[in-house]
């Protein structure tokens, strides 16, 4: 471990660990290499002309720095942006000299490695997204850090690549807590939707129940379900309709109607939507 910042931390694997990791199956799929957290990071550069081997995240916390995916052109990452860059590109990487970064980073590989890139690239915005810090991420961090330094041990690395995956995920908008106001109101719709699953509402309707426009409740509800209100609703009619189906005798006519579906058809192409089997195949199916 070298001392190039104050109160700067980092660390690497040493080979025999990497060599187990890579054939442990608890560990294979996606594991941490080097890790590492760069406090005011004055002169902190690096040029890597064939590339990495592995995965690198760099997430800014405060200061401001920058990334080039040679021959691109440099490309700012500021407070609260992260980016990871993929294996084998060359890359260059630098803090700004007026207001140094302070970043957490790490390299990570694996089996796996190459899908989660590839859905945290497909999940995340096109330009580069700001998002909340969070004391669950940064406690994750440190758990991951602390798994590979405090014991240097396989089982270590096997605790560290446990919680690696879900590290990585907070870093998406939308999977970090948001003010508690506006969780109050989704949470308050959810409660709605599921008190009334007998009735059919518009956008407009359900945004009018929390006190919110139509256009910022949709975009809150997506940012924190991951769904547009419509679908999840119907989502949570379909999840009833399971129930009713392994629970009671009631006929699939009668479910749909129950649910607030007058068209038997369309309640059943949006079950089998949604399931992936059809009412009648549901319920023969052993899934209660």
């Amino acid at each position: 471990m070298k001392e190039g910042f104050q109160g700067q931390r980092a660390y690497s694997l040493p080979v025999s660990l990497l060599q187990e990791a890579q054939s442990h199956p608890l560990c294979q799929g996606l594991y941490v290499t080097d890790i590492g957290f760069y406090p005011v990071a004055r002169t902190h550069k690096r040029n890597r002309r064939a590339g990495s081997a592995q995965y690198i995240l760099l997430y800014c916390v405060q200061g401001a720095g920058w990334y080039q995916f040679q021959p691109e052109e440099k490309r700012p990452l500021k407070a609260n942006q992260w980016v990871i860059l993929p294996a084998q590109m060359p890359h260059k990487y630098g803090a700004e000299e007026a207001a140094p970064w302070t970043i957490y980073w790490l390299h990570f590989t694996g089996t796996q490695a190459p899908s989660l890139y590839a859905y945290l690239k497909a999940q995340a915005p096109a330009e580069l997204p700001t998002i909340v810090p969070t004391d669950e991420r940064f406690r994750l961090f440190e758990d991951i850090f602390s798994s590979l330094t405090l014991s240097a041990t396989l089982s270590g690395v096997v605790q560290a690549s446990a919680r690696l995956s879900h590290f990585l995920l907070t870093l998406l908008p939308g999977t970090s807590p948001s003010p508690a106001a506006d969780m109050g109101s989704i949470t308050q719709s959810i409660r709605f939707m599921r008190e009334h699953l007998a009735q059919n509402f518009t956008v407009q309707e359900l945004a009018a129940h929390t006190g919110l426009s139509a256009s910022h409740y949709s975009a809150l509800f997506r940012a924190q379900v991951g769904r547009s209100p419509i679908v999840f609703f119907n989502f949570l009619k379909v999840q009833q309709a399971c129930q009713d189906l392994t629970q009671s005798k009631l006929r699939v006519k009668e479910i749909a109607t129950k649910l607030g579906f007058a068209d038997t058809y369309y309640f059943s192409r949006l079950f089998t939507k949604v399931m992936g089997l059809s009412p009648r195949q549901f319920r023969q199916t052993d899934r209660a």
